[in-house]
């Protein structure tokens, strides 16, 4: 059975643990594992596969710099963090495992693990962290000179603009992400073997693109704050 909310668990000290944060906390503890691991491999002179990570990080902060016109590696880091796990949560979903292991609660059966980010509760916490964070850096770079398009006769326009951004950050990644895993749990349950695979590839190359929409506009958002008019 399909169902929009996030099922719970258990609960641990009257704190909720879902099958969408659990998701999310094993894509967390996988990039901190891989970033602990490779802090203690990083050479001077690079591998084969040092050079490969190096030339996709610089081509990502070539695209972050043409876009923004911005030359800073923290804020490029802030911008990029947001593509790396939105990318790991959705691809962690297309795995064995992912919705089709269950566990009993009170005779019914519960997904164990579900995609991230088809919960709406996870991209709405993403939107709230990248809206955020956007102005605080903001704030701290332009001081009163961002405070005064909010002092402004169209202030309150301001203010919604930043709500309106919170909304679009959580929606379109909640709806597409959702389609996609409501799209496989139909295919796999019509036809189970070979007829999935199409799908788990477009929802790979899906799952890529949302991540970067996501890297873009939060890159973008940042320009536009950066602006003194």
């Amino acid at each position: 059975m399909i169902q929009l909310k996030a099922e719970k668990i258990l609960e641990i000290f009257g704190f909720n643990l879902t099958n969408t944060y659990l998701a999310s906390l094993l894509s967390l503890f996988f990039i901190v594992f891989i970033v602990l691991i490779s802090r203690k491999r990083i050479k001077e002179t690079p591998d084969n596969l040092q050079a490969l990570v190096e030339i996709i990080f610089e081509g990502f902060y070539n695209f972050w710099k043409n876009i923004t016109g911005i030359k800073n590696l923290k804020l490029f880091t802030f911008c990029f963090t947001f593509f790396i796990y939105i990318l790991l949560s959705n691809w962690f979903g297309v795995l064995p495992g992912f919705g089709s292991i269950y566990i009993k609660h009170h005779e019914e059966k519960i997904h164990l693990l579900r995609t991230a980010y088809s919960d709406l509760n996870m991209t709405l916490a993403l939107g709230l962290i990248s809206v955020i964070g956007i102005n605080f850096i903001a704030l701290s770079k332009l001081k009163f000179d961002f405070i005064k398009k909010y002092l402004s006769p169209i202030g309150i326009l301001e203010l919604f603009s930043e709500f309106s951004k919170i909304l679009s950050f959580s929606f379109r990644l909640y709806g597409n992400i959702l389609a996609g895993e409501v799209l496989l749990i139909v295919i796999n349950s019509l036809i189970p073997f070979l007829a999935p695979f199409p799908f788990l590839i477009l929802e790979i190359f899906v799952g890529f693109i949302q991540a970067l929409i996501f890297f873009t506009l939060t890159s973008i958002f940042l320009k536009v704050a950066f602006s003194h008019h």
